[in-house]
C-alpha cells in the first residue's frame, strides 16, 4: 500500500515538471499565411479643372479637364451634372487608356450651385466619382471670384466663326475616314484643329493639323464655329494588305500528324452609349409661329458584343412629345452611328431633348444607365 502511494506521488511530480517545460517559453504570434489574390482594382479619375468654388456664367461652355488611369484600360468617361449624364467620351484605343486626359464640355442653363462628377469606366467597371461644386451666375457682373485660366484647358472663343473641332481625348489622325486607314499620329486632348472636309454622314471630319491633312472621328471631338459650308470630300481608296506569294519547291513534306488548335472568342455583352448630341442650342422664332432645327446624335457600342437590331427615340420636354429616331440593324463592338432628326419648336421657352438608345430594351447590355443623352435648347422670340 505504501509502495503504491510513493509511486503515485512520483508520477504526479513528473507530470507537473512536464507542464512547466511546455509553458516555460514565450508564446509567439506567427503571421497567418495568406493566399495571393488577383485584383486589378478599379479605374481612377481626378478633376484637374475647374476647382470647387469656381464661378461660371449661364449659357457659357465649361470645359472640365479630368485625368484617368487604370491597370487595364479606361474605355469611356462620363460627365454628370446634378445626377444627369451630360457628356460621354469613349477611348479611341480598342483596349482603353492606361493614362489619359479627357476634356468634357458642359453648358449650364440656369443659375445656382451645380455638382459636377466625372466617372471613368473600364467596360462596366466604374471608378469612384471625382466631384466638385461650382456656382453658376446669371451674368458676368455677378461673378465675385476671379478664376485664372487653367494651363491644361483650351480657351474657346465663342465669336470665332472658324469651323473646328476640340479633341475630347487623345485621337488618332488617319489617312482616311475609318480605322482601317493608316494612322498618321496622335493628337492630344484639348487641341483645336480646323475642319476642311467631311463625310456625308458627318461621322468623320477632314482636318488640317499644322501642315498635315488627315481624318478624325467625330465621336472623340466637340464641334465649334460655323460649319454649314464644309464640303463633302470623297475619301481615298481603302488600303489593301499585301499578301506574300508562296514559292513552290520540290522538297517533300514529311507526313507528321499535328494537333490543330482553333482559338475561340467568348463574346461579351454590348454596351450602347449616347456619345454626343450636336445642334443649335439657341433659336429665335423671329415673328414666325414655328422654327425647325436639325440635331445629330452619335450612338456608340462600347461593349464587347454586337447589338443586333435596336430602336431609338427622343423625348421633347416639357411637352413630353416622343420623336422617332429610327431603328439600327446592328452595331459591332467599337462601331458608332450618326442619327439625325428635325425638331419643330412652336413657342418661346426652354426645352430639353432626351435622346434614348435601345428605347425598347432589346439589347442585353453591360449597363443601361448611359443609354440616355440630354441636350438643352432655348427658343426666344
Amino acid at each position: 500500500m505504501r509502495y503504491r502511494l510513493v509511486l503515485t506521488l512520483l508520477i504526479l511530480a513528473l507530470l507537473v515538471l512536464s507542464a512547466c517545460n511546455l509553458t516555460s517559453g514565450p508564446v509567439e504570434n506567427e503571421p497567418l499565411a495568406t493566399l495571393p489574390t488577383s485584383n486589378t482594382g478599379r479605374p481612377e479619375v481626378t478633376i484637374d479643372s475647374p476647382e470647387s468654388g469656381d464661378e461660371v456664367v449661364v449659357n457659357e461652355d465649361i470645359l472640365v479637364s479630368a485625368s484617368v488611369s487604370d491597370t487595364v484600360g479606361v474605355t469611356r468617361v462620363q460627365l454628370v451634372a446634378d445626377g444627369q449624364i451630360v457628356k460621354t467620351v469613349s477611348s479611341d484605343s480598342p483596349t482603353g487608356d492606361l493614362n489619359e486626359t479627357y476634356i468634357l464640355d458642359y453648358r449650364p442653363r440656369q443659375a445656382g450651385d451645380v455638382t459636377l462628377e466625372v466617372i471613368a469606366y473600364r467596360a462596366a467597371t466604374a471608378s469612384d466619382p471625382a466631384e466638385i461644386e461650382i456656382t453658376v451666375r446669371a451674368n458676368v457682373a455677378q461673378v465675385t471670384a476671379t478664376v485664372a485660366p487653367a494651363p491644361n484647358v483650351p480657351q474657346i472663343d465663342p465669336n470665332d466663326p472658324t469651323c473646328r473641332i476640340l479633341t475630347n481625348t487623345g485621337v488618332n489622325l488617319r489617312t482616311g475616314p475609318g480605322t482601317n486607314y493608316d494612322r498618321i499620329r496622335d493628337i492630344a486632348a484639348g487641341v483645336q484643329v480646323p475642319i476642311i472636309g467631311r463625310l456625308g454622314s458627318n461621322e468623320w471630319w477632314q482636318v488640317r493639323s499644322g501642315n498635315t491633312i488627315g481624318w478624325m472621328s467625330a465621336a472623340y471631338a466637340t464641334l465649334y464655329g460655323n460649319c454649314g459650308g464644309i464640303p463633302i470630300v470623297l475619301p481615298p481608296p481603302s488600303p489593301t494588305s499585301s499578301v506574300a506569294t508562296a514559292t513552290r519547291t520540290n522538297t517533300p513534306i514529311p507526313n507528321v500528324p499535328t494537333a490543330t488548335y482553333t482559338p475561340t472568342r467568348t463574346p461579351g455583352p454590348a454596351d450602347l452609349v449616347i456619345s454626343s448630341i450636336e445642334g443649335e442650342e439657341t433659336l429665335s422664332l423671329d415673328g414666325e409661329t414655328e422654327i425647325v432645327s436639325q440635331y445629330s446624335i452619335v450612338v456608340t457600342n462600347t461593349g464587347a458584343g454586337s447589338t443586333g437590331q435596336f430602336a431609338n427615340m427622343m423625348l421633347l420636354q416639357p411637352d413630353n412629345t416622343e420623336l422617332d429616331l429610327g431603328v439600327v440593324g446592328n452595331l459591332a463592338p467599337g462601331e458608332n452611328i450618326l442619327l439625325t432628326i428635325e425638331v419643330t419648336f412652336t413657342a418661346v421657352g426652354s426645352y430639353t431633348l432626351q435622346a434614348r438608345t435601345d428605347s425598347d430594351s432589346q439589347v442585353a447590355e453591360q449597363s443601361e444607365v448611359n443609354n440616355l443623352g440630354i441636350f438643352e435648347v432655348v427658343v426666344t422670340s
